[in-house]
């Protein structure tokens, strides 16, 4: 038997763990706001010079201002992807990265990283190729958001460092990894400028960069390749590289993960018309370039649009339209006097036979999961990141409206 003092005792350890828990909870929840807020903060006005940098590249005809609204674009983008590093490490740091597991079909997976590197390496003159060997389980089960993340910033980084007339291939292949799992190896080689034997005993740390007359004038924050360790690490994988000045970097990366029933993952088509003539939108955003940006989007596809200034103003607007008039709502979430998410709850509240119907798509500079989860649970169909990339947007309208 315990005694009075031990109980005493335990108790006072239980109450002491309890208010720890209590403190790492609050802590947790008010990183990850900072982070939501700086995210926004900072991808809000991005998103508007990357879009009318955009629109000047398309509309302008000389081509100087050609050259200098797409050296605007790429500069915002750039910034984008330094900020997105940023967060990303923060994240794993702080141990609040969580991983969401799904089935994705690795086809799907080699079609969108084709469609992304193939017009990087053609802008460079560089020849890329993307091969499958012995897959016998197309559709696996894993974070697409990660592996995608993960392959795209090896393939991004081959195509940085080839020089031109250079080649770069990705390679997939699988083998039984037991317990009736699949491990795939994806190979990413390149005949680049390659990396000394000291730079790959530390290429994994972060802000590491080696700098040599071959790479003074490539842009980098130095932090890819951490994120990229961090996340193969968290999926229970492995990475391994081979690389040689002058001769190229080969990298390998092997998951083990669950092979999904019922076939492939439902993907969009890509190559899909969009014409959505006769179609309704509501546009809400705070920002108004943005307002004006995702309203020019909707109107080159055959869209009528309508647009509010915040989620009060959207609210009040589809109260006093007819039933059925909207097909679409695309919502910015952070917005002043009632946000994005509340709107979307109380449309959804609505004793109206067209409030359940009504398709309604969260725009937001945060793309993390949990926020996807939030819009999901406020009553939002999708969750899209700005920038808006009009080829998703046309996509996930198709979706939603075919």
């Amino acid at each position: 038997m315990h005694t009075e003092e031990e109980y005493l005792a335990a108790v006072k350890e239980i109450a002491e763990l309890k208010g720890e828990l209590s403190r790492a909870r609050r802590n947790y929840e008010a990183v990850t706001d900072y982070m939501s807020r700086i995210s926004h903060d900072i991808r809000t006005p991005m998103n508007s010079i990357i879009g009318l940098a955009k629109l000047g590249e398309e509309e302008s005809s000389g081509r100087a201002v050609k050259e200098y609204f797409g050296k605007i674009r790429e500069s915002a983008e750039y910034q984008l992807e330094i900020l997105g590093d940023v967060l990303d490490m923060a994240r794993i740091e702080s141990g609040q990265f969580t991983l969401y597991p799904e089935a994705y079909s690795l086809e799907t997976l080699a079609e969108t990283l084709t469609s992304m590197t193939a017009p990087l390496a053609e802008q460079k003159g560089i020849t890329f190729s993307a091969e499958f060997h012995d897959i016998f389980a197309d559709t696996l089960v894993l974070d697409k958001l990660r592996l995608r993340q993960i392959l795209m910033n090896l393939l991004s980084n081959a195509v940085k460092f080839t020089p031109e007339k250079g080649k770069v291939m990705l390679t997939v292949s699988q083998m039984a990894a037991g317990n009736g799992r699949v491990r795939t190896v994806f190979t990413v080689k390149d005949n680049g400028i390659g990396m000394s034997e000291e730079f790959t005993k530390n290429m994994f740390k972060p802000f590491t960069q080696e700098r040599t007359a071959a790479t003074a004038e490539i842009q980098g924050s130095g932090l890819g390749l951490s994120i990229v360790k961090n996340l193969v690490d968290l999926m229970g994988g492995d990475i391994r590289v081979k690389s040689q000045i002058g001769v190229g970097t080969e990298f390998i990366v092997e998951i083990d993960c669950e092979p999904a029933s019922g076939g492939k993952a439902n993907d969009k088509n890509a190559d899909m018309s969009y014409v959505f003539s006769g179609k309704r939108a509501l546009v809400v955003d705070d920002h108004s370039i943005n307002r004006i940006l995702e309203v020019k989007l909707l109107k080159r596809v055959g869209f009528e649009t309508d647009s509010a200034a915040n989620g009060y103003e959207c609210l009040k607007k589809f109260i006093a339209s007819e039933i059925g008039y909207y097909d679409v709502i695309l919502m910015d979430v952070k917005m002043p006097v009632m946000d994005g998410l509340e709107a979307a709850g109380k449309i959804r509240a609505l004793e109206r036979t067209d409030s359940a119907k009504v398709k309604m798509i969260a725009m937001s500079a945060n793309s993390y999961p949990e926020d996807m989860e939030k819009s999901k649970e406020a009553g939002m169909d999708i969750h899209i990141a700005k920038p808006v990339i009009p080829s998703v947007l046309y996509s996930e309208l198709a979706g939603l409206l075919r």
